[in-house]
Order: C-alpha cells, then structure tokens, then sequence
C-alpha cells in the first residue's frame, strides 16, 4: 500500500469497503474512488425542459383537441414522471410509503381532477429537486478530489545512497522522503535530516507552522514551507492520518444521518395524514375535488428532498474547509481526541 492510494481515483472499480479502514491493507481500493461523478445529468435535464414547455403550453392551451382533457397535458405528465411512477411502484412491491409513492398519488389525483398544469408543475419540482440533490452529491464529491489533490504523484526518495524519483505508488515504509520548500509531504513519519516550518493546520488545526527538527513528527498532506526535509516514512496511503481524514469525508458522504432516516420515516406519515385529510374532507364536504385537492397540496417533498439537500451541501463545504486553514479534529487523527 503506498501513498498514491490516496490520488488514484478512478483507475480501478469501485467496489465498497468492508474492512476498517484503520486496519492495514495491502489490495484495498484506492481512497476517493467512485463510480460516477454525479455531475448533470442531460437526460433529466432534457426532461426538465420538456414538461416545462409542455406547462407553458397547457397554461395558453396552445394546442388542445378536447375541451375538458389535455392530451398534451397527460402525455407530457407520463413521459415526464416516468422516473417518479417507476420509483413509487417499487415502492408499492415493497410495501414501503415513499416520498415518490406521495408524488405519484398527487399525480394521479391532479389528473383526476383536470388540473393539468398543477400536475406538470410538480412533476417539474420533484424532477429538479433529483437534479438538484444529484449536483449536490457531485460537489461533495469534488470537494474529497480537493483534498485528494493534496498528495504528490511523485516523490524523491534516497534509496541505496541515491536520489531519485520515483512514482509515489512504489514508496516503501522506511523510504527516506525529501521534500523540497514549498511541497507537499506524502507520508507520516519522522523527520531525519533538515530543518522547516510546516504548516499543517489542515491536520492538527494548529494555525501556525510549526518549526520541524529532526526526531519531529511530520503528517501527509501538510505544506514544507522554508527548508528541505528528509522523512523516513511509517505510513503509506490510508494508513496517514490524511488518508483517515478522507475515508472520514467519504463515509460521512455515503451514510445516512440519523435525521435523513427521521425524515424518510416523517415523509411517509405526511402521506398517511394527507390520505386520512382527504377522507375526512370527503366526509364533511362530500366534494371530489376539494378531496382530491388535500392530497396534492399535502403531496410536497419537501421533508424527504430537503433533508439529503442540507447534509450533502454540509459534508461538501466541512471538506472544503478542511484545508482552508481550518483544521480538522477527528477522534482518532492527530490533533484529535
């Protein structure tokens, strides 16, 4: 395992870890890999646009061939909300009430009613609102690129009494890494030779550099600011507290928070309230569309959509912060408890 782990991104598949991450490895995949970069996505873009124009031409009724039924209006619906109706009758097979089962039985209802217009305005919303969190998760993901980009492709070693450089995949605990002023250091170790200022707040959160001597502690991915130091290396790639810091970035960007599964569960007894609403307004009113009405006002994402919103924009920006002087304090990582 070596320090280009943490640089190589997407060389190889991106199979999920199943092993700590803290644990040596030697055949692991590298840290920052994915398998797509969840950049925008043209095809939904394209079906954005399309039940845009198809609402504008609804609301002029510029080509309606029956009085009380938009043809355009229902076709531009179904092929619009495709991906919500597939999703929601997964759902159904699972026995599951999801925000896309919500938005289906709100489709439905505003096509009952003839409310064609309300019905591709929210299929628009719940399209854009997936483009939106998928654009989301795409800068998050650059953000852990950011931190990636840390770490030197290459590196100098002194190796059987000479100098050369060498790609940083091929480093070895117990190379000797000189790194020149102004570079980046690829490895946890002790300083052997030379004498610098490092800065290494995004590590220790310390926001100062910190004067290097030999015997001293050096950590992957600070700054050698003034002088040249010679570092024998002790940990490679994953195993540096960098490498912990971005496998930290990148669980925290897979996993679901606990108030994301809070939000999917509230999600789906809005739909139950919404459902049991209707019937009540049925009851006092006896009035279909009134009823039918509760049901798409009530059908709004916003709970379920919101909530991945709010904590991907986070772990984006922490990451970005990350090395932007201002420090990290992981349980585990140095400057940490």
């Amino acid at each position: 395992m070596s320090a280009i782990s943490l640089t190589e991104k997407r060389q190889t598949n991106g199979s999920p870890r199943t092993k700590d991450s803290r644990q040596p490895e030697k055949h692991h995949p590298p840290v920052g890999e994915h398998e797509d970069d969840h950049g925008p996505d043209w095809v939904e873009l394209a079906r954005i646009a399309f039940v845009a124009i198809a609402a504008a031409a609804v609301w002029f009724r510029i080509w309606e061939p029956f009085p009380r039924i938009s043809v355009l209006g229902i076709a531009a619906t179904l092929i619009g909300g495709y991906p919500i109706f597939k999703e929601a009758f997964e759902n159904i097979r699972e026995r599951t009430m999801t925000m896309e089962l919500s938005m289906t039985i709100a489709l439905l209802a505003a096509l009952a009613i003839g409310e064609f217009f309300t019905a591709l305005v929210i299929t628009g919303f719940v399209l854009a609102a997936e483009v939106l969190e998928g654009l989301t998760v795409g800068r998050g993901r650059r953000a852990i690129q950011d931190l990636l980009d840390f770490l030197p492709r290459t590196i100098t070693v002194r190796r059987e009494g000479q100098i050369i450089e060498i790609p940083a995949e091929q480093a070895r605990v117990g190379d000797s890494v000189i790194v020149k002023p102004g570079g980046h250091i690829p490895v946890d170790g002790i300083v052997v030779n030379g004498r610098s200022f490092v800065q290494q707040a995004a590590i220790t959160g310390e926001a100062m550099p910190v004067e290097k001597f030999p015997g001293d502690v050096v950590y992957a991915g600070t700054m050698n600011q003034s002088g040249a130091l010679e570092v024998g290396a002790q940990k490679l790639g994953r195993d540096t507290s960098f490498g912990r810091i971005v496998e930290a970035v990148e669980r925290a960007e897979k996993s679901r928070a606990p108030i994301q599964k809070t939000a999917d569960r509230l999600a789906g007894y809005l739909v139950y309230f919404a459902l049991g609403a209707a019937v009540l307004t049925f009851l006092l009113t006896r009035n279909v569309r009134s009823t039918i009405s509760v049901v798409i006002v009530a059908g709004a994402c916003g709970i379920a959509a919101g909530t991945p919103l709010a904590i991907l924009g986070a772990i984006g920006r922490a990451a970005r912060q990350g090395h932007d002087n201002q420090g990290w304090t992981l349980p585990g990582v140095a400057g940490g408890d």
